[in-house]
């Protein structure tokens, strides 16, 4: 936003870190923003037309909701929801709001990827495509970015509560009530990963080649280390 400062005012900062909350208004371009811990003070403020959701995965949607209930446009990033119930919930809200929800997934609009998405389309029959993802630990590559970030962990303790608790429902209803699948360790850590760095080339793949029609199977492998799904 502040190489984009010529397009957008960052006007309000929601966290649940003060010391990020301080960090980050000192780098507002365009004077400070003003700062809370309340989702609702931001979503509900005039000051605020577009609501910048990039916080965690279990956050999404409620925060969404605040957003549209209040008129406000949405950015949210991926992954939009983590279960049909909460997606359904969004779009139902955005017909009977004035405000729009943008799902952001990264590098979508480089020229690059569009490029791409117009060769595979020229294609007059695809007959077999393969996605696959290594996915560890964020810290590993952002810590060598370049962009020298901070971390935080002042958070309080029932901050941390709500996040187990917000965590622990969305992985119920998703798993449990819509797909009959138990909550374990496995199959909590391949959902998460399906909705962060899978959902990037999933979503690239729809976009280039179209919805699938069916999963025809879908198998663990966990013999020999880490879990590996296929």
């Amino acid at each position: 936003f502040g190489f984009l400062s010529d397009y957008f005012q960052v006007t309000y900062l929601c966290d649940v870190s003060d010391n990020a909350l301080s960090h980050c208004a000192k780098k507002v371009v365009g004077g400070p923003p003003k700062t809370t811990r309340k989702a609702e003070d931001l979503c509900a403020s005039p000051d605020v037309d577009i609501v910048m959701i990039a916080n965690s995965d279990a956050f999404h949607v409620p925060h969404a909701v605040l957003g549209l209930k209040h008129d406000k446009v949405v950015f949210i990033e991926k992954p939009m929801a983590l279960s049909l119930h909460d997606a359904d919930q969004l779009i139902d809200l955005e017909k009977k709001s004035s405000g729009k929800v943008m799902v952001g997934y990264m590098r979508r609009y480089a020229s690059g990827f569009i490029d791409a998405v117009k060769e595979i389309g020229s294609f007059e029959q695809v007959c077999y495509a393969r996605v696959r993802d290594i996915v560890g630990p964020n810290s590993d590559f952002v810590g060598q970015s370049g962009t020298f970030p901070k971390v935080f962990s002042d958070y309080r303790e029932e901050d941390v509560k709500e996040l187990s608790d917000k965590t622990n429902e969305f992985l119920e209803q998703a798993l449990t009530t819509e797909l009959g699948i138990p909550v374990t360790a496995d199959t909590a850590a391949q959902w998460r990963n399906l909705g962060s760095l899978g959902s990037h080339d999933l979503s690239a793949m729809r976009e280039a080649l179209g919805m699938p029609t069916a999963v025809l199977g879908a198998s663990l492998c966990s013999a020999r280390g880490p879990p590996f799904w296929r």
